[in-house]
């Protein structure tokens, strides 16, 4: 096969891998919860996933789903153990519980090959690891419009308004915590499939850097945002490592450099989409309506203004 070929397949499936992993932390921050607990849920779900497959002699797709499984209730339970912190000491606490996920790791050498690490005894295709993928997207596209999907909506806005209205706050959460978890295990096993390698600093701080920054520079408002910020930051640089050699970690600064200061909402926006339809709107209504009449308002109202009030309101209440 063509190299550039096979270069390009595999900067697409560390991207598929990344896409999963970044929805896992969209979850939580869908939520309103910024955590990295996305790492330590995808280390316990791969060496969980190898140990099925390679000790426990179970197939791969057996062995994923009761990786997801295992890691989902793990997700439970880290929801419920760090519910009552504030959103600043739970991010601190889940960066502890990564450097806690190495020490184990690092320790457990009879099923993890501790500090040397251990091979990856299973491959994924390029098909497989798509389908797994466009599996959690429609995971999330359901989820958007369920019960959950709206009480998530109203948490991440406003916790108290939330609870005013009825959404057990706490309930919604835990559940983020664990669907995060189920994901996330997928994504460390899809990972550590297309590494074929992993040890203690496979799922750490660089892992836990690059999958937020897709997530919050992909659009943290909406979650093809994360598939979208992970195939500009995880599968771009595989792909053009072959053009460029050195001072990798220097573009990449650049470029999330220049998103955040002209995309502050992410690469998708719904907000910037919407001004923009409403826009396109004003002006068709502008160059449809009969002369003088403007755009149908009354004399006493300004569209633009109104739209523009729109948007400040929903900008608020984003914030």
């Amino acid at each position: 096969m063509n190299p550039n070929l096979v270069l390009l397949q595999s900067a697409v499936m560390f991207a598929l891998a990344g896409g999963v992993l970044a929805l896992s932390t969209y979850v939580k921050l869908w939520a309103g919860v910024l955590s990295f607990a996305t790492v330590s849920f995808a280390a316990v779900g791969a060496y969980l996933t190898i140990w099925l497959y390679g000790e426990a002699g179970l197939g791969l797709l057996p062995a994923l789903v009761v990786s997801m499984g295992i890691t989902g209730l793990f997700g439970l339970v880290v929801g419920r153990v760090f519910l009552k912190l504030s959103s600043h000491w739970m991010a601190l606490a889940t960066v502890a519980l990564m450097l806690i996920t190495r020490v184990f790791v690092t320790n457990l050498g009879e099923y993890t090959g501790g500090s040397q690490g251990q091979v990856v005894p299973y491959v994924m295709t390029l098909p497989q690891m798509a389908l797994m993928l466009a599996l959690v997207c429609l995971l999330m596209w359901s989820l958007k419009r369920s019960k959950f999907g709206v009480a998530a909506d109203t948490t991440r806005e406003d916790p108290d308004v939330a609870s005013a209205l009825g959404v057990s706050v706490a309930q919604v959460k835990i559940i983020a915590f664990g669907i995060s978890g189920a994901v996330g295990a997928l994504g460390g096993s899809m990972e550590a499939a297309q590494l074929s390698y992993i040890d203690p600093n496979t799922f750490y701080i660089d892992l836990a850097v690059t999958i937020i920054a897709s997530v919050v520079l992909g659009g943290a408002y909406h979650w093809f945002g994360s598939v979208i910020g992970a195939a500009v930051f995880t599968g771009m640089p595989v792909y053009i490592s072959q053009y460029i050699t050195e001072g990798q970690e220097i573009i990449n600064g650049v470029l999330l450099l220049l998103i955040i200061i002209f995309l502050p909402g992410g690469l998708i926006d719904p907000l910037r989409w919407r001004r923009f339809r409403e826009k396109h709107a004003a002006r068709r209504r502008d160059a449809t309506a009969p002369r003088g009449t403007g755009s149908g308002a009354s004399d006493t109202e300004d569209p633009g203004r109104s739209t523009a009030l729109s948007d400040d309101i929903e900008a608020g209440a984003r914030r």
